[in-house]
């Protein structure tokens, strides 16, 4: 599999703030390790994902219980029914951001950005040094009157700013 690499990031005013959304070359397909009993850590190309163990009950599962397999490093597989919370482990702060993220083939389709996922802080600097992010958060949506537009003029940027 060939590895992540950014396409574009978008930074996106709206009217609650900013939100940077990060336009990769395919999207991420962790592998998890354990760590201890209560933690597993995927990781895809500098992109992470963490989920941490808490028993469910009847009334309180993960994900409102929605089932979905976990693949392991080693091959194996963990089959989640609410009991693997979305979290963050504490010593992976400051070392990454938590952006929203997505391809350019799957935002024609949708354009949505999937939160829940982690890179690392000198991937996204990285490319930022070298390119000029977008401000236009429905750069690949083709429905959009703005579909492909880098730059547009938004009621936020100078509301927000």
């Amino acid at each position: 599999m060939s590895k992540i690499e950014i396409v574009d990031v978008i930074d996106h005013r709206h009217k609650y703030g900013m939100q940077v959304e990060l336009v990769l070359n395919r999207f991420p397909a962790p592998l998890f390790e354990r760590r201890g009993q209560q933690l597993l850590i995927g990781h895809d190309s500098g992109v992470f994902q963490f989920y941490g163990y808490e028993r469910p009950s009847p009334n309180w599962k993960a994900f409102a219980g929605r089932e979905f397999d976990i693949p392991m490093a080693d091959g194996s597989v963990i089959h989640a029914s609410g009991q693997w919370w979305d979290v963050f482990p504490n010593d992976f702060r400051g070392l990454v951001y938590s952006h929203g993220l997505n391809t350019i083939e799957r935002l024609s389709e949708c354009n949505v950005f999937f939160g829940g996922f982690h890179i690392d802080r000198e991937i996204v600097d990285g490319w930022r040094r070298h390119n000029e992010p977008s401000n236009n958060h429905n750069k690949y949506n083709r429905r959009h009157e703005t579909f492909r537009q880098h730059r547009i003029t938004s009621p936020w940027e100078t509301a927000v700013a």
